[in-house]
């Protein structure tokens, strides 16, 4: 059994303490918070890439600040009906449909006048902000349209300016950066400590899932994907997860190399392959002069000759292919630069199996 504690590896998770957004939580408390309790109204927009924290971040808002409400604006094909929705959960139910924006926020006032201003939060607001501009004009500018104390925070991943005009009113945007390979390891260290068994994981496996993880800045991908690597540990009975778990859950998450794509290799690129494979069974990278070992034996098998200079062509075009990653490295003091591959979005050992099956019939 690896995954002793399931919820922190669910990426709705809110953990107490919110990683590396402390300075978004601190722009929503002054822009937003603090000035509704002491009366004043705000609209602010929060954006940024899939992945950044930015529902987190209010989630864990929400815990402390009970005058915040939630609505997804994906649910809903007007602001109207994301209102009247809002409205209900309130303790308001409408008494039919389609009532008009004045009596809306008619009893909005009269809510808040029981529980105090509200903190209206619209995630997921992209298609309302392109889709109905009339009902957002309405919500951005209701102190002044209907004398309501509505303050507003959209979460969008587009840039919100790109649908709003000047006549919106003042609006604080707030972005919500890519996160690095740094605060992506701690936050995967930090919901395995919370999740997983001691001694289920290690520093390198954290730092691969970290590594694979970056490049989408994402830290819902990198949580799911050490979700994934545990179940599928424990699914091969193992006590520990292992790098092709970790290869096999970014193949169920974003599946990429297929049959086709290794059908389309001839025999001299499908052997340097089965050469990187066989190296990578328990690395999570590979010299290419470890390759060239590798493919030097597995030729003579297959009755082809590959020299150096091929062997670099098709290391090459493997990497255009996207099936391997290069990163040329340093030695440091002065030893030079030299070239690894790694392979991070399909197990090893099921490619390598594909790859002797194809070399068997050719």
């Amino acid at each position: 059994m690896i995954v002793l504690n399931p919820p922190p590896l669910d990426t709705s998770f809110v953990p107490e303490k919110l990683l590396f957004r402390e300075n978004e939580i601190n722009k929503i408390m002054a822009s937003t918070i603090v000035p509704l309790k002491n009366g004043v109204t705000s609209n602010t927009i929060i954006y940024g890439h899939s992945g950044t924290g930015k529902t987190a971040t209010i989630k864990y808002l929400m815990k402390e600040n009970p005058s915040m409400i939630y609505e997804n604006g994906l649910s809903f094909s007007s602001i109207r009906q994301l209102l009247e929705h809002a409205i209900t959960r309130l303790g308001k139910p409408t008494a039919f449909r389609g009532i008009s924006m004045e009596n809306i926020f008619t009893l909005l006032n009269s809510i808040m006048k029981l529980r105090g201003n509200i903190v209206l939060v619209i995630d997921e607001a992209t298609n309302l902000l392109k889709n109905d501009q009339e009902g957002m004009y309405n919500i951005f500018r209701n102190n002044e349209i209907f004398n309501t104390h509505l303050s507003l925070i959209l979460i969008t991943m587009d840039y919100p300016f790109t649908y709003l005009g000047k006549n919106y009113g003042t609006v604080s945007e707030i972005k919500f950066s890519k996160y690095n390979e740094r605060e992506l390891f701690n936050i995967i260290r930090d919901r395995s400590i919370k999740a997983l068994k001691p001694g289920s994981y290690t520093g390198e496996i954290l730092q691969f899932i970290s590594s694979i993880s970056s490049e989408f800045g994402s830290a819902r991908f990198a949580i799911e994907l050490l979700q994934k690597s545990a179940y599928l540990a424990e699914y091969r009975l193992s006590d520990i997860i292992e790098n092709d778990d970790v290869r096999s859950a970014v193949s169920l998450i974003n599946p990429y190399i297929t049959e086709s794509k290794l059908s389309g290799l001839n025999k001299k690129e499908l052997i340097v392959l089965f050469s990187i494979c066989s190296n990578l069974k328990n690395e999570l990278k590979t010299s290419v002069s470890d390759i060239y070992t590798g493919v030097s034996i597995i030729s003579n098998t297959h009755y082809e000759n590959i020299s150096r200079k091929e062997l670099y062509e098709i290391i090459t075009r493997l990497e255009i292919l996207g099936i391997i990653n290069g990163n040329i490295e340093s030695e440091g003091n002065k030893k030079g630069v030299y070239k690894f591959v790694s392979i991070d979005d399909v197990p090893v050992s099921i490619l390598g199996r594909k790859i002797e099956d194809l070399l068997s019939r050719m």
